[in-house]
């Protein structure tokens, strides 16, 4: 009776839900714990071209991707890690002022010249071919892998010095309930599903008439695909998170996003699937549709059930723009 007359008395902020603590130990903190260490190997790289380690690192950036709120956005680092889509094609001006002479720290140079996406360029642009370890290309592989190495480490040292805390006890000026903790766990998920399904393979099909291979994220590498799996991978760690005091519906869940991959794997086999080149043909702009609808319909699920079950909506994303 004590026992219980204790817990009545104490605030309700020292009951954390669940499942934001799920979310954060299980999916966020180890994520980009991840996306240091891998960055931190990337920066240890003394090869002009360290495209396995560039391309594990990439793989963790895109394992984080979905969770643009908070220490991401902090000073625009998100953008400093990944600046994409590139509309106006600054990518390539902005390394060009890199390897120029009088050029700035890569700390104080454009987003577009900096993060995973230059590299990429550097690393498998033909504009960009590879030179001699003394050569101005190689010191900036060099000196982007230390920046993004940095990046993430401030990422990563801010979630375990403050923002976990806020979340884990919203009693704060930033969230003031347990509800307004998990919208924002929540719309980070939906967040992640529909930049996946509208940009990262909604760019490269275009229209049936008019596929647009060439705005495929990571083409250079051969990496549309890969990052549309990973990405799909991680979001299902955090849905499933989010709905782990619920097994039927976690259970639905899953089956949803095993849907998805196993048309992603299906796609995999197709001559041109790995970097969305195969769009041109209309029986293979036809399967990635059906990728797309795969992901729109998990969209459709969480919106459906996981959503009401905690309470909020997806509201406004940051993909919405002004």
């Amino acid at each position: 009776m004590r026992l219980a007359i204790l817990f009545a008395l104490l605030p309700l902020s020292a009951l954390a839900d669940d499942r934001v603590d799920a979310a954060l130990d299980q999916h966020i903190l180890p994520a980009f714990a991840h996306l240091t260490d891998s960055t931190a190997a990337l920066a240890a790289s003394q090869d002009c071209a360290p495209v396995a380690a560039w391309a594990q690192a990439s793989d963790a950036w895109q394992a984080v991707s979905h969770l643009r709120f908070g220490p991401t956005e902090v000073n625009n680092r998100g953008f400093a890690l990944a600046y994409w889509p590139d509309p106006r094609g600054a990518t390539p001006k902005a390394l060009n002022t890199l390897l120029g002479d009088d050029a700035p720290a890569v700390a104080d140079a454009s987003v577009a010249g900096r993060g995973f996406y230059a590299m990429e360029f550097l690393l498998f642009d033909p504009a960009y071919p590879a030179y001699p370890a003394s050569d101005a290309r190689c010191a900036l592989v060099h000196a982007l892998a230390e920046d993004a190495n940095t990046t993430a480490k401030a990422i990563a040292q801010d979630w375990n010095d403050r923002y976990a805390d806020l979340l884990r006890d919203p009693t704060n000026a930033t969230y003031q309930s347990d509800t307004e903790a998990l919208q924002e766990l929540y719309k980070s998920l939906q967040t992640g599903l529909e930049f996946t399904s509208d940009t990262r393979i909604g760019r490269p099909l275009g229209t049936f008439d008019h596929p647009r291979a060439t705005r495929a994220e990571m083409r250079r590498s051969g990496r549309s695909l890969n990052n549309v799996v990973v990405s799909l991978t991680s979001l299902q760690q955090l849905a499933r998170a989010l709905a782990s005091e619920d097994p039927e519906l976690t259970t639905e869940i899953d089956a949803a996003f095993d849907t998805a991959l196993a048309r992603a794997d299906e796609i995999a086999q197709i001559e041109g699937g790995a970097d969305f080149s195969f769009v041109d043909d209309p029986q293979n702009h036809l399967k990635l549709e059906v990728l797309q609808q795969n992901i729109d319909a998990i969209r459709d699920l969480l919106a459906m059930k996981l959503g009401p079950q905690l309470g909020v909506s997806a509201g406004f994303n940051s993909l919405d723009g002004d």
